[in-house]
This record gives structure tokens, C-alpha cells and sequence, in this order.
């Protein structure tokens, strides 16, 4: 049996009105070719993976750039249809349900009035249930901190279990997943920054909980390192060997600012060095007589 489609979309002309006897009027109309004319059609159905069909699933086509450019849901019996595809290749589709996880995308090409037909399988979702908790990582002056590492532990009494590690990306952004509803704890760390403790709440599953978090600078941590070993001509290593660390001042002149010792290995340190010029000066005394 053929099938009739509408070469043009349905016009309507102007409204006149005819009231003389043997009086006539004209009523033009222009009509327009149907975008559709030769579109093709998606149907199939939209079942779990013991093949039975999932009522009211949602099923979204996009082109070839992931732009979406129709929708549908299924029926009772998961059975869904998307009419007025247009001719093309790199079509892509792909459906979600309550309790199930997003699918597998579905590949596909239509041809000019072509009625295709894909099945699409949803596997359960176990994580469902999971609530997030989402935030921001900023220093005091509102700048974010990056790599940041952000624990999540769950409070139970006096102890606060680790469940979960993730970290800030380049904006200080950060989301991690909470399986389970309780009271929790993030404990926040970056270089250069004292820790921050973060309570968070989790009442109820499937939630989302923003969290935002101020670091405050460690002056000493944000400071640099100097070490090094000091050796003999023989490159020995010189233990319990006096190490002065001077700063280059105005005028290349050498202010000393920190001494120390080395150890048995002649591995010498200094911490919390502010920004800045150096070289150190070593030597070692010993008893005579």
C-alpha cells in the first residue's frame, strides 16, 4: 500500500468576505515545502538486559556535532518512536530511566523516509542512591587553589573514618560522591595553607551539598628550603660541620641570617627561607693539643 506525505506544509490564507450577489473574491495562498518531506523515522525499544521493556524511558538523538535535536519517551512497554529525522549520518542516541545509568551511545545513519529501528539496553544503576557533595577551594583573597587534596571521612563517635580522596582542578573545584547518609568531615590540604575541617551533613540520599572553603596561608610553609652536603676533597662527607647561610644584600654584600650543623651523612637544612639570594659558608673545627 503506498504511503501519502505532505509535499508541503498546511496553509491558511487570509480571511474576505463574500456578500454581493455574483460577487467574487481571491484568496491566494503560498505554500511551503514540508522540511520533513523526506525525513525518516527511530523507533525501537528501550528494555534492561533481560530484554523486558522499561516504561517511560527518556531517549535523546543527537547530530553529529552532540547537538540534541529531538526526544521521546517510551511507552508502557518501552517501545519509543522519534519521526522527522532528517537525512544524515552520525546520528547518535542514547536513553535514561529512573534506577538504570545513562546508556551506551547508539550510532546510526537515516536514509531519505526511512523507518529505522535500534534497540537500547540500560543496566541498573547501584549508585543511585549516592549523594554529592560539591565545592570551591579559595584563598583568602578569593583566588582559587588548585590540587588541592580534599579527604572525606565519616564521623562515627570520636572517630572519623577516611571513605573517600579527590582533589581541586585548576579552578579549585572539586565533587566527590557519598555513599551512605551520616556526618562527615573534609579535611582539606595544600601546600603553602594550614589544614581546613570542614563539616558536612548528608540527611538524605540522592542529595547535593555545597561547600565552600576558605584556605588561610601558612607564612613558614609557603618559605623555601636550602640544603645541600657538605664534603672533604675527598668527597667524604664531613659530619657535625658548622654551615652559616647568608643572604646577598644591597651591593652584593653577604649578610649571614641562619646557622645550623650537619648531620653524620653531611647533609645540612634550612627551613623558612624567605625569597631571596644565597650561598652558605662551611667548616668544621677540631681539638688540637
Amino acid at each position: 500500500m503506498p504511503v501519502f506525505r505532505d509535499e508541503f506544509v498546511l496553509g491558511q490564507s487570509e480571511k474576505k468576505e463574500l456578500a454581493g450577489i455574483a460577487e467574487t473574491i481571491r484568496l491566494d495562498l503560498t505554500l511551503h515545502r514540508n522540511p520533513f518531506f523526506n525525513s525518516g523515522s527511530l523507533t525501537g525499544k528501550i528494555k534492561d538486559v533481560s530484554g523486558n521493556g522499561i516504561p517511560r524511558a527518556t531517549i535523546l538523538i543527537l547530530d553529529e556535532n552532540n547537538e540534541a535535536i529531538a526526544a521521546a519517551t517510551a511507552g508502557n512497554d518501552g517501545i519509543y518512536f522519534v519521526p522527522r529525522l532528517k537525512p544524515g549520518s552520525g546520528y547518535r542516541a542514547c536513553s535514561l530511566a529512573p534506577g538504570f545509568r545513562l546508556s551506551d551511545t547508539v550510532f546510526f545513519d537515516m536514509e531519505p523516509n526511512q523507518l529505522l529501528e535500534k534497540d537500547i539496553v540500560l543496566k541498573p544503576d547501584m549508585d543511585e542512591s549516592w549523594s554529592i557533595i560539591a565545592g570551591i577551594v579559595q584563598n583568602a583573597y578569593g583566588m582559587p587553589v588548585s590540587t588541592a587534596s580534599v579527604e572525606l571521612c565519616q564521623v562515627e563517635g570520636n572517630e572519623a573514618k577516611l571513605t573517600g580522596l579527590t582533589f581541586t582542578n585548576d579552578i579549585g573545584h572539586f565533587v566527590i560522591r557519598v555513599k551512605e547518609i551520616g556526618t562527615y568531615l573534609l579535611k582539606i590540604n595544600a601546600a603553602g595553607f594550614f589544614t581546613e575541617n570542614i563539616p558536612a551533613e548528608i540527611k538524605r540520599q540522592k542529595s547535593i551539598v555545597s561547600i565552600s572553603a576558605v584556605l588561610r596561608e601558612d607564612l613558614k610553609a609557603s618559605k623555601g628550603i636550602v640544603t645541600g652536603i657538605i664534603s672533604n676533597d675527598e668527597d667524604e662527607p664531613l659530619p657535625d660541620a658548622d654551615v652559616i647561610l647568608y643572604r646577598t644584600g644591597a651591593g652584593n654584600t653577604l649578610v649571614p641570617v641562619a646557622y645550623t650543623r650537619t648531620n653524620h651523612e653531611g647533609i645540612y637544612l634550612f627551613v623558612n627561607v624567605p625569597p631571596g639570594e644565597y650561598m652558605v659558608n662551611a667548616n668544621r673545627p677540631v681539638t688540637v693539643g
